[in-house]
């Protein structure tokens, strides 16, 4: 756990949030990154896949056909692995992993989807969970500000792809939400500038060139 009062933490948020010139933000992710920037940042919860988890090609599914799954209703399930709420959604699954309770998971999505704005939603995924680079290239269908994949393999055609080499004998990406315990950073910041990208993307060809570290 982080210190919460530790003042290296707190240092640390307080120049993340001076730095950042956006708000309003929509970050689509399927883990636990989302809630992670949005707290550091002191942003508002305007995206629906906030602390919960879902499979990055399930995740995929979801952000190119928002519409038709955001009108369904979830349904919801015993997991023989996870004790949190579980449920489909159509062909989807979810893990409400932060919550207790379904009905708690379900007023939050719905609460959430109602914030959604449309021209400032951010795009975030990794190549693991068997995601294809066919899946990966689809998201340049997208109407939204930015796209980012994280990757353990080379596309260099595909711009808002970041190579992470470290991860390349395994074939997929792994635990980047690991934190320093000293001042809370997490390893994603290592590679990725996601302040600049929030303040400076503006859709076009997602190229994450000058965003990566």
């Amino acid at each position: 756990m982080i210190n919460e009062y530790n003042p290296f933490v707190i240092l640390r948020r307080k120049k993340m949030r001076k730095a950042l010139h956006n708000d309003n933000i929509t970050f689509l992710c399927p883990n636990c990154i989302g809630g992670i920037l949005f707290h550091d940042l002191g942003l508002r919860f305007c995206s629906p896949t906030v602390n919960l988890m879902m499979t990055q090609t399930d995740f995929v599914k979801l952000i190119l056909n928002m519409d038709y799954y955001l009108n369904k209703e979830f349904v919801f399930f015993d997991h023989e692995e996870y004790t949190c709420p579980c449920a489909k959604l159509d062909d989807i699954t979810v893990h409400f992993t932060h919550y207790s309770s379904k009905e708690d998971a379900v007023y939050k999505w719905k609460e959430r989807v109602k914030r959604i704005n449309k021209d400032n939603t951010f795009i975030f995924l990794t190549e693991r969970d068997g995601i294809s680079e066919e899946s990966i290239r689809e998201l340049s269908k997208l109407k939204v500000r930015g796209i980012v994949v994280f990757t353990a393999k080379k596309y260099p055609d595909i711009k808002y792809t970041v190579y992470i080499d470290k991860y390349a004998e395994s074939g997929e990406i792994g635990n980047i939400l690991e934190k320093s315990l000293l001042n809370g950073k997490r390893e994603y910041e290592k590679y990725f500038d996601f302040i600049k990208w929030f303040n400076e993307a503006d859709g076009g060809d997602y190229d994450v060139l000058k965003f990566i570290k």
